[in-house]
């Protein structure tokens, strides 16, 4: 009942400053949890301060007029819910790690880019599935360590799924893609929260490894056979592979990664095709290996990336 109480509490004074009481506010809450399960949980934190502030960016903007109107009444209060739900799940993680004597991360400063109403749910449904994803990639690692959060963070993830499917919807995709979300590993969530980060503004830095950027179009079209790659061919991991066969490395649902050559069309760019089947949120690496069969071998060999791709679907709800 321990973790419930972490979990009630942070639930019950989303915008409180958190603390280490239990729910009664009497004794202090001693929380053990191994260090693989405090350094997702600080990810989690990460990805959550992010998203916190891209709702509250969103509502900056809406209230004062700087998105051009048009957004239904039934939008803007989904918006307004998941925004809070947001809120409380930052300061229930943060009163988790507080309770195993974890430090905080602190929020960091972001840029988005949506200037108007429908760049908004565009970055919107990018964020979202990548708060899918990453939140199961911690489920996974407390799964094995630290059993007891399973049902906490499980939860976490069904409001995160919420989310998504909204976000779908708003950009007329349907709610429910795929029959199975995406995890990926820590690096590469990490990496694609950086993308919205701005550089050297952080109090903390989680020791993660930063991998060069892979850039891709956002959005697959569900009959597209091909996309275009692009990377820097100046950083380290790249040069180190100098000559090798490259590939992309393509992760989706729960199957293991599947593998296209790419093409060089020029230094730094190329085309590779589009695996069939694909469905919802897509990620990419650019690697030289194309027999590994785990997100987290791929990750050990990823060169640049991970770039998200969202498939859409031929079907558009009205």
């Amino acid at each position: 009942m321990l973790l419930y109480q972490i979990l009630f509490f942070g639930a019950t004074a989303a915008l409180a400053v958190p603390t280490c009481t239990n729910a009664a506010g009497n004794n202090t809450v001693t929380l053990y949890l191994s260090p693989s399960t405090i350094t997702g949980l600080q990810l989690a934190l990460y990805i959550k301060n992010l998203k916190v502030n891209f709702f509250r960016s969103a509502s900056a903007n809406i209230t004062s007029g700087n998105y051009e109107q048009g957004i239904s009444n039934a939008t803007l209060d989904a918006i307004s819910v998941a925004a809070q739900q947001e809120q409380v799940h930052q300061t229930t993680l943060r009163n988790i790690l507080l309770a195993a004597g974890a430090s905080i991360i602190p929020e960091c400063q972001y840029v988005f880019p949506s200037r108007n109403t429908s760049e908004f749910l565009s970055v919107g449904r990018s964020l979202s599935s990548v708060g899918v994803s990453s939140i199961l990639g911690v489920a996974e690692t407390v799964a094995v360590l630290d059993s007891n959060l399973v049902s906490g963070i499980a939860s976490i993830a069904a409001t995160e799924a919420r989310h998504d499917a909204f976000f779908n919807v708003a950009n007329g995709q349907l709610p429910n893609p795929a029959p199975f979300d995406t995890p990926i590993s820590s690096t590469w969530a990490y990496n694609l929260a950086l993308k919205f980060t701005v550089p050297a503004s952080c109090p903390v830095e989680l020791p993660i490894t930063i991998l060069p950027t892979l850039s891709a179009q956002d959005i697959l079209q569900s009959n597209q056979t091909s996309m275009t790659f692009s990377w820097d061919p100046t950083q380290k991991p790249v040069i180190q592979e100098n000559g090798k066969n490259l590939f992309i490395g393509w992760v989706n649902q729960l199957g293991s990664p599947v593998y296209t050559p790419l093409k060089s069309t020029s230094k730094g760019t190329g085309i590779a095709s589009v695996p069939s089947g694909l469905k919802g949120v897509v990620y990419t690496a650019l690697t030289t290996q194309n027999t590994l069969m785990s997100v987290d071998d791929l990750t050990g060999a990823t060169l640049a990336g991970p770039a998200i791709v969202l498939v859409d679907q031929e079907r558009v709800l009205p």
